[in-house]
């Protein structure tokens, strides 16, 4: 085998029969504070290592992906071996397009196509509509590129999608129907085990053998978000929102050298949203303990 990169959560190889190998890792992204790692997936930034977390990435992947191939949701799995610590998964090639702009600074390719898919008013959704009463249903699909490292990622208009040549019109609608059926099956999985669905992101590409896009990474507690402790009324929408989320509009602020004292002094910045909800599951030890127990994975 040989290595085709090292990522943040997972190494991956390439194998004499074409197909790739997934060796998750135990590291887990997040921020420092006090000296003390917080784990939160949604941090770029490797901060530490759960024991067990790589082996519940491949598990919880295993058991998705082969529900959405029975549910005819094409994937790039292939086999996940009980008695091993990889996953294999068919070759396929990210979605997105090359730089045709080369001449001009700051031009760049667009790669990497995710559709986030969104249950309920919060995170970046608030931010952006902040008319919405946080905590209510949704049912909303959206597509995005990947960020490059440090940059935030690249919503992607649909029709964008189809002007820049990166998929058909008839291969958006599609995959934007399997990310609903996606998003309606998770939802299913986890009120049968007490927990809510919130939102999540997959990631599609080109097998390289048909040219089919499919599913493909890994789907694990980095990739969506749930929360317990919840009461849904008749519509979808939770009734303990005021109780379970937090919001605040507030101006930031940051810290620099001045240049003539040397000393450092707080320069005011842009005004910014927040939105947190304490009943959402981190992918911490104790969230990864009680999404693992619900499925049953073993760990």
């Amino acid at each position: 085998m040989s290595l085709v990169y090292r990522g943040k959560t997972k190494d991956v190889f390439t194998r004499p029969d074409g197909n790739l190998e997934f060796h998750f890792k135990d590291d887990a992204t997040g921020y420092m504070e006090n000296g003390k790692p917080v784990f939160n997936s949604g941090y770029d930034k490797v901060v530490g290592q759960i024991p067990g977390k790589g082996e519940i990435s491949r598990r919880f992947t295993k058991y998705f992906f082969e529900l959405f191939e029975r549910e005819g949701i094409p994937t790039d799995f292939v086999e996940a071996k009980p008695d091993a610590d990889f996953m294999v998964v068919k070759q396929a090639k990210l979605l997105g397009t090359a730089n045709q702009a080369k001449n001009f600074k700051g031009s760049d390719e667009i790669y990497g196509l995710e559709t986030v898919f969104r249950n309920e008013v919060m995170g970046s959704w608030w931010r952006r509509y902040p008319s919405q009463i946080p905590g209510n249903k949704l049912d909303v699909v959206e597509f995005y590129a990947k960020g490059r490292a440090g940059e935030p990622d690249i919503l992607m208009v649909d029709d964008g999608l189809v002007q820049l040549g990166i998929m058909s019109q008839k291969e958006m609608e599609t995959t934007k129907n399997r990310t609903k059926q996606i998003g309606r099956i998770m939802n299913e999985e986890f009120l049968k085990r007490g927990f809510h669905f919130v939102d999540g992101k997959v990631e599609w590409g080109r097998e390289v053998k048909t040219g089919d896009i499919i599913l493909i990474d890994d789907l694990s507690p980095d990739t969506f978000r749930v929360c317990e402790g919840y009461d849904l009324d008749e519509n979808g929408n939770c009734r303990v929102n005021s109780r379970c989320i937090t919001t605040d509009c507030k101006q930031t602020s940051k810290f620099v050298r001045c240049s003539n004292c040397f000393e450092f002094v707080e320069v005011p910045e842009d005004f910014k949203r927040f939105i947190e909800a304490k009943n959402i599951l981190s992918a911490d030890p104790v969230g990864l303990k009680k999404l693992a127990g619900a499925f049953s994975l073993g760990i």
